[in-house]
């Protein structure tokens, strides 16, 4: 499929999703409320797993169409992950950052939240070069290693609901 093609496609498929994401419960244990949930570029601040629950508190999420506007949070944690939009890590960004530093074998388990239909590619940092990917379906998953993935693959392009990053080595 022509990339043109393909981009109004998925534009398309996301507008008629938007008012379904809004009236779906949030899988995150508990999203700011101060939260903006508009924009292109954003930054999301979530803590470790807490025993008993399945994902990362989100602490923050901040959205907005300045690209900036992400950068401006570097101090809210410590930076684990980059989601783009599109392949070769371009497009929309949505920059997670942990409140308990750098990724050891425990991890963070990030809900991919309003991205879930729009994760590309993505690149980690700070010792989180074990990634799991698992797709909306809530069953497939995928591994990746290292910390950069240009294109996730067919099957995961535009369908991961939350990955699970950790130090692998």
């Amino acid at each position: 499929m022509h990339l043109r093609t393909r981009t109004a496609a998925m534009l398309s498929a996301a507008a008629s999703l938007v008012g379904l994401v809004g009236l779906a419960p949030s899988v995150s244990a508990s999203p700011s409320p101060s939260a903006s949930s508009e924009g292109t570029y954003c930054s999301v601040v979530v803590e470790r797993v807490r025993p008993g629950e399945k994902v990362s508190r989100v602490k923050s999420r901040t959205c907005s169409d300045d690209r900036t506007a992400v950068a401006r949070n570097k101090s809210a944690g410590t930076l684990l992950m980059s989601w783009y939009q599109d392949a070769g890590f371009g497009g929309g960004l949505t920059q997670v950052y942990g409140d308990y530093g750098p990724c050891d074998r425990s991890g963070y388990v990030l809900d991919a939240g309003l991205a879930r239909y729009t994760i590309s590619s993505f690149e980690t940092y700070n010792n989180c070069d074990g990634q799991q990917a698992v797709l909306n379906d809530g069953q497939s998953a995928f591994y990746y290693y290292g910390y950069a993935t240009a294109y996730v693959g067919d099957r995961a392009n535009d369908n991961i609901g939350w990955f699970k990053v950790w130090d692998a080595l």
